[in-house]
């Protein structure tokens, strides 16, 4: 499986379950609840270690590093399969087993292409992210779909206007953040979209699509968005002046997603603070 295929299958498991329709046919086709849960992530190791030996990398390493990887969150929601969602617990776990390999770097680096190029350990990560809580044991309210309208982009805005204008000011007196514009052609064109579909749009599945979604079910709305906002800023330890800056910023990116249902739409207001901070500012 060479470069290109590779990327193709990748994709495909990204943008395809933003799709509903796409979703609800996978979930026919696969009946039984087991097969559902590992058809996915079979694929995705099958791919993994198939490019692995097209591109000469250490097959042995790619099999048992991303086996193990895939597996342990597929036992996690294999635990109550039948029930019509996983519980809080289970998604948490899920979660966090997808999430900390690829934080602390404990994967085999997947080049494309080998032997220097991207790394696609957390693209991977991503797509099994998508397919356990999408199509496997779907969570519902997750919002994930790029179809988005006029008032899902102002309401984008309106959170991005209202964080900077808090956030950049405090970033500045903290010291956090200091004025260095890098306006490189590549970080005015390709980073805006590179930190959408790579940054924004994965951890709004995450703490918006996941954490602030089950929450605001068993909360309230405005507990839900607290909590996972807090969630999301503690994430950006040890440095307590990112920790209150990314809590502020999860207030904003609560905000949007609770008033969208979408994270794809919470996803422009959080690649958008990214961009400008890179654009303009430096931590």
């Amino acid at each position: 499986m060479d470069s290109i295929l590779f990327l193709l299958v990748l994709a495909v498991g990204y943008f395809g379950p933003s799709v509903a329709s796409l979703r609800v046919s996978v979930r026919a086709l696969l009946l039984r609840p087991t097969a559902r849960l590992v058809a996915g992530p079979t694929i995705l190791f099958l791919a993994c270690v198939l490019y692995a030996r097209a591109a000469h990398l250490s097959v042995a390493s790619i099999a048992i590093g991303y086996g193990a990887f895939l597996s342990v969150p597929v036992a996690v929601l294999w635990v109550g399969r039948r029930a019509s969602e996983p519980s809080l617990l289970q998604v948490a776990a899920a979660g966090t087993a997808l999430w900390l390999p690829i934080e602390f770097g404990l994967l085999p680096a997947l080049p494309i292409p080998a032997p220097e190029g991207f790394n696609a350990a957390e693209l991977v990560a991503i797509v099994a992210g998508f397919y356990l809580f999408l199509i496997a044991r779907p969570v519902n309210g997750i919002g994930y779909t790029f179809r988005l309208d006029r008032d899902d982009f102002k309401r984008a805005a309106v959170a991005l206007a209202g964080y900077t204008v808090v956030a950049i000011p405090l970033g500045l007196a903290t010291g956090f953040l200091s004025w260095s514009p890098r306006m490189t052609r590549g970080t005015l064109l390709a980073r805006p979209v590179l930190i959408y579909l790579m940054t924004a749009v994965p951890e709004e599945f995450l703490f918006r699509g996941l954490i602030q979604n089950i929450l605001q079910h068993s909360i309230g709305r405005p507990g839900g968005l607290a909590v996972a906002a807090v969630i999301f800023g503690f994430a950006h330890l040890p440095d307590a002046r990112y920790v209150v800056l990314a809590t502020l910023a999860g207030f904003a990116y609560g905000w949007v997603y609770s008033r969208t249902g979408k994270i794809t739409a919470s996803g422009v207001t959080h690649a958008a603070v990214d961009w400008l901070w890179i654009l303009l500012l430096r931590q």
